[in-house]
């Protein structure tokens, strides 16, 4: 059904556009269009409102150099179907230019951002087309094949100047606003990117009158450490350890979008007790990772003890994750072709304990915090988000089911084993501060039902091999493949493109965060300080995500 889709959709285009476009259908019955770069603004804005791709997922670049041209990638998304559809838009390495497309998805601000801070291109009528992970100043864009790395420093920038970067006018602290002696004064509040109500090293420079937010402008780039350029210059399987370092929170559900993407690259077929394993291990790192959150929700909002109650029981999955790899926090334990090694024979029984007293430590939270009425009236009605601005900036997981969107990935475009599992997928109904908090500890519920099952499977299945046979020098063959997953924060995607050698020649990781933090103006303006910070503790911010 699928690939017929695709092929209608190809007669489509290709009668209403003629050459300007060449699609082809994948091997997973996805819809690629080629685009000449004029066309480019007609075809995504006919994708979009006759074809119902709603939503921008990815946008990114590949610099071919051999061919003298750097290709925009737009991956497109209909969430309803759900349906995947790719435009590829080949320009002139030496003037890289091609119309924005943030009239169409206001999501492309921050990728074409990106894309124009790494390659060079530029994205004509941008709003605001500056870099945003290397400083003002940086010379040259690091990911074309022919850069040279060289020492830099960042310049010099008087204070005035760096204020106007950040995204407003006017004075570095007071703006008048209004005429004559009566002016109001509004003042500028950095929040980050050191602040005790901040989640890592985020900034946000808002715009306040009196207690109320006017705007909001969120800074990031202060833990950039740039992942996909480290990843070319490392093995397939060297990239591995690189990706747990990313949403530290969620290793293994890293490690799985990666190693799924190269294996479907290199065709690898995983010995089914390493996919029990993985989606055993994928579903205690969501638990885990929603534990932090919901205790981060009460720290945020000044509930200390509920944050201090949740590291009991993360502590017990680090050490359930510590009996199979040795890692805690950052575990590097799924391989291309599997898993690092097999489950240790207490692993099960210890794990069957956990889940036996899990319940009761859930009802312990809700007892603590989830009933709590000053907690409530801190989240209920606070923030709105609504499906259409969802949509807007490409919002995915937890938040985006807040707003009563029914997509997740392990069911719209089930990966791994997980469409032998059954579970449901909770759903909030007012897109507020309480849905993103409540959402997550329904979906703690939904994880245990997947990991007593996925010990089941195991006891069924019983022994196995835990790890293909994969060369120690892998390299696939000259093509390039894509996998998401989701992860605890949102639609985790993985690009890599071959050029059959040992390393990737070009590594896209698609973290849910950096996308989804781009709608936070949008959830908080209008409401005070105050709700400003609960509000953000709904994005479960961590920003090794955000920034790679």
């Amino acid at each position: 059904m699928k690939t017929q889709d695709a092929e209608k959709r190809k007669t489509a285009l290709t009668k209403q556009f003629g050459e300007a476009v060449t699609p082809t259908v994948d091997r997973d019955g996805v819809l690629e269009v080629v685009v000449a770069p004029p066309q480019a603004p007609e075809v995504l804005k006919t994708l979009h409102e006759e074809y119902d791709f709603h939503q921008l997922h990815d946008l990114t670049a590949v610099d071919y150099i051999k061919d003298n041209q750097i290709t925009v990638v737009y991956r497109l998304m209909n969430l309803d179907k759900p349906d995947m559809l790719v435009v590829k838009v080949p320009l002139d390495r030496s003037q890289p230019e091609v119309a924005t497309a943030t009239g169409i998805w206001p999501a492309a601000n921050w990728l074409e951002r990106e894309v124009y801070d790494y390659f060079g291109v530029k994205f004509v009528g941008h709003p605001n087309l500056t870099r945003i992970m290397l400083w003002e100043g940086f010379d040259g864009h690091p990911f074309r094949k022919d850069f040279q790395a060289f020492d830099q420093a960042p310049p010099d920038i008087e204070p005035h100047e760096a204020y106007l970067a950040s995204g407003f006018e006017g004075p570095m602290d007071l703006r008048d606003v209004g005429n004559g002696n009566g002016a109001a004064r509004k003042l500028i509040v950095n929040f980050g990117p050191q602040h005790p109500s901040m989640h890592g090293v985020f900034r946000a420079a808002v715009e306040l009158d009196g207690e109320t937010i006017v705007d909001l402008k969120p800074i990031v780039g202060y833990l950039h450490r740039g992942l996909e350029k480290l990843a070319e210059m490392r093995t397939w399987a060297q990239v591995i350890p690189y990706t747990d370092r990313t949403d530290y929170l969620a290793a293994m559900n890293n490690n799985h979008a990666y190693v799924l993407a190269v294996e479907k690259l290199a065709g690898i077929e995983v010995p089914l007790r390493a996919e029990i394993i993985r989606v055993l291990m994928c579903e205690l790192n969501r638990i885990h990772s929603h534990l932090m959150a919901i205790g981060c929700f009460g720290l945020d909002t000044g509930a200390i003890t509920p944050f201090l109650y949740v590291w009991r029981e993360r502590e017990k999955i680090y050490d359930l994750f510590e009996m199979v790899c040795g890692g805690r926090l950052l575990t590097t334990y799924f391989r291309i072709g599997g898993v690092a090694r097999d489950l240790p024979p207490e692993f099960l029984p210890r794990l069957k304990k956990f889940l036996q007293e899990f319940p009761k430590c859930i009802e312990q939270y809700n007892n603590i915090l989830s009933g709590n009425e000053i907690f409530q009236m801190r989240l209920r009605k606070v923030g709105r988000l609504t499906r259409e601005v969802a949509l807007k900036y490409s919002i995915t997981g937890p938040m985006l089911r807040a707003a009563g969107v029914n997509y997740d990935v392990r069911k719209a475009d089930p990966y791994s084993l997980y469409s032998k599992f059954d579970f449901k997928v909770p759903l909030g109904k007012n897109g507020d501060a309480w849905d993103f908090y409540w959402l997550r500890v329904l979906e703690m519920w939904q994880s245990m039902r997947i990991v007593n099952q996925a010990i089941e499977y195991l006891e069924e299945v019983g022994p196995g091999p835990v790890l293909a046979k994969v060369p120690k020098t892998l390299k696939p063959k000259e093509g390039e493949a894509y996998v998401h997953i989701e992860s605890p924060k949102g639609d985790l995607g993985c690009y890599v493109v071959s050029d059959g050698g040992p390393n990737p020649y070009r590594f896209r990781w698609r973290p849910p965060l950096f996308i989804n933090v781009q709608s936070l103006p949008e959830l908080v303006r209008g409401w005070k300080i105050a709700d400003f910070i609960a509000i953000f503790a709904g994005y479960d911010a961590v920003m090794g995500e955000v920034d790679r």
